[in-house]
């Protein structure tokens, strides 16, 4: 059992480290509304401002702030958008979560638990 968690471990490490970029889009006058993604796990996390964006790709974010958990390829996977409210009602857990669920998901990588 010992070395099936060890396994695991090593292998769902391999397959995320890098493989999915947690991009969070705000404004420079919305800060206040940023979430905190400090030690978010298996992830590359990267903050960017909506204005230092090129205009193809502001055309894209419909509202502040913005999360995307996009892959390898670029493509999201999930996103989160402040809506009229300008902000996100999600925690950093809820990224987290996400992002655990699409690396067992699309890498078929079967959690094993310890009893």
């Amino acid at each position: 059992m010992k070395k099936a968690l060890i396994i695991f471990t090593l292998i769902f490490s391999y397959f995320s480290n890098a493989q999915l970029t947690v991009l969070h889009v705000n404004s420079s006058w919305n800060i206040k509304h940023d979430i905190d993604l400090t030690g978010i796990e298996n992830a590359k996390v990267q903050y960017v401002f909506l204005e230092d964006l090129n205009p193809s790709i502001k055309q894209q974010i419909k509202s502040v702030p913005t999360i995307l958990i996009l892959n390898e390829d670029n493509l999201p996977k999930m996103v989160w958008s402040g809506g009229i409210a300008l902000k996100l009602n999600i925690t950093k857990d809820d990224v987290q979560s996400v992002i655990d669920k699409i690396i067992v998901r699309d890498y078929n990588i079967v959690a094993t638990v310890k009893e």
